[in-house]
Order: C-alpha cells, then structure tokens, then sequence
C-alpha cells in the first residue's frame, strides 16, 4: 500500500510542521533548495524516515512545501551526492545508509580464496568500559572537561590471523550500554544504528605507514620495529556530529591499498 503526503510527519500547506524544524522561507537569502534540503536531513535524523524506506515523491514534496518540482529535484540532488538518499529508477526515492563493512577488506587483504567482502573479522575484545579520553580525543569528539567515553580494545583477526589492533573511544552518554554487548562477530556500525539511534552517516579515513611498538607487534604477533599501517578513522552520525573516534594498526605484510576512480 502507498504512502501518501499526510502519512509523512511533513508540513502540508504550512499548516503542519514536525517539532524543531523549520518552513520554508521564501524571503530568506537561503536558497529554498538548500532550505528544503535541511528540512529533508532534519526529518531523517529525527526518524521520520528510517532506513531504506521510501520517501515522498517528487511532486508530492512540490505540494507539500508549495516549491517548483524543480527545487525539489536539486534539493534531492544534493542529497543524493552526500549519501543520505538513494534514487532507484522506477521505484522512487530511498533514505540511504552507508555501507562500511568492505571498509575493513579495503586495505588488507588474505592469502586464503574465502576471503570476501562479506566476511566479518572476528573480534577479540581486550577491553570494554568507561574511561577519561586523552585530549585528542576529548576535542574530536567535542566533550566537556567532565564527559568521559566508552574505550573499547580490540584485535580483529582472519582464520586465527591477527590482522588489526583497533582503540576505539565513543561518547558514553551516547553509547551506555555497549561494553555489555557482545561484538565477536559483529559489525559495530549496525549496532550503533538499530540499538542506539545513531547511524553513520560518513567518515574521515586517514593512513600512514608507521613501525611497530612493542604492544602493537605483540597484539599482531609481528616483530616490534616491523612496518604497520595505521589508520585513524573519525565517524559522524547526522548533523556532522563526531560519535567516533578509531585508531587501528595493521599487519604491513597484509597491506594492500585501493581506490577506484571513474
């Protein structure tokens, strides 16, 4: 069955409008593409439209906010390109969510065939709890002096392979409960999502060769002094909100880079 315009919490004629956010301001020196833009992004955010459902249509977001269909157009455009919707030919207009489970297989790769993007590392869990962060950590994630995050140590490993030592710090009034979970085999963003209300909408990756410590190569069972990978990763949910801050180090000798240009 379809949905139509008034089963969406979506201001119909400006008489309706979903709590804390805005109409549309024709006066404004605000585009009113980039206006209806915000507005889509706020009511995805607020759950309005879950993942891979569908939205409204083109024209019915036209008649509800009294645009052209073509600011509707661009507006969808726009949120195309930064990954908040999918258009699916035939089928309408969907709210997207990233796919960072090749992440992991993006960089390292295995000596063994059954190695696929859709196998999941198993994750050995060192350490889980509460903790002050250091203060790279505090100002990514934009603490207070007295908010403190949820660490989380952990080696991912391949057929018994350690491949990645990971540190990971997230907000704990976020994230409360999360040490409790168990994430052997577990892809850590979905949990994120369906149990927490806090979907990765993009991330900052950022790599460098560096040497083994003598904790790292005792985790990767390599040689201290040995090459490693390392790569610092800073997650945002909606509104380019920091929720997640990752520093992983990785076997060089399972190394691989790829990037795909078209």
């Amino acid at each position: 069955m379809s949905k139509s315009s008034s089963d969406y919490a979506l201001p119909v004629n400006g008489k309706r409008t979903p709590a804390g956010v805005a109409r549309l301001d024709p006066n404004s020196f605000v585009p009113l593409y980039h206006q209806l833009k915000e507005i889509l992004k706020s009511s995805i955010a607020a759950g309005v439209w879950k993942a891979n459902e569908m939205i409204p249509s083109e024209n019915e977001l036209a008649a509800s906010y009294d645009v052209a269909v073509g600011t509707v157009k661009k507006a969808l455009a726009e949120l195309t390109r930064e990954g908040f919707i999918l258009r699916r030919q035939g089928k309408g207009t969907f709210v997207a969510r990233p796919d960072f489970g090749r992440s992991f297989f993006r960089f390292f790769r295995f000596d063994l065939d059954q190695a696929s993007d859709s196998v999941v590392p198993v994750s050995k869990v060192l350490f889980a709890g509460a903790s002050q962060p250091p203060a790279r950590v505090r100002e990514v994630l934009r603490l207070s002096k007295r908010e403190r995050v949820l660490q989380i140590k952990r080696l991912r490993a391949f057929n018994d392979l350690p491949l990645m030592y990971e540190d990971l710090y997230l907000p704990e009034k976020i994230f409360a409960g999360l040490d409790r979970i168990d994430i052997s085999r577990e892809l850590l963003y979905p949990i994120y999502d369906s149990r927490f209300n806090t979907p990765i909408i993009w991330a900052d990756e950022f790599l460098e060769p560096r040497l083994a410590t003598p904790e790292v190569a005792g985790h990767l069972c390599i040689t201290p002094g040995d090459p490693v990978i390392f790569l610092e990763r800073i997650a945002y949910s909606f509104e380019d909100k920091p929720v997640e801050f990752r520093a992983s180090f990785g076997r060089g000798d399972r190394f691989r880079y790829h990037i795909e240009l078209r």
